[in-house]
């Protein structure tokens, strides 16, 4: 999943800077973009459910991308 992230990262923080900087909306995406990145640097932590946790965090970020990724292309 963190390959799949990093591809997307980047085309949807492209898609971003369409955005009016200092607007509500380019703030709150660039705060989820900026927490996914940290979520890729992390582990998975010691144990099954820090494991199990951190995977799916990863999933969720990787859907968020492709849901964002999809709305541009369809534009």
């Amino acid at each position: 999943m963190r390959g799949h992230i990093a591809l997307l990262l980047p085309e949807v923080r492209g898609t971003a800077r369409q955005l009016r900087p200092n607007s509500n909306e380019a703030h709150r995406l660039k705060a989820r973009l900026d927490g996914i990145e940290r979520q890729t640097r992390q582990g998975l932590g010691q144990g099954t459910l820090s494991a199990h946790v951190q995977v799916h965090q990863l999933a969720r970020d990787c859907q968020y991308l492709l849901a964002r990724h999809t709305a541009e292309i369809q534009r």
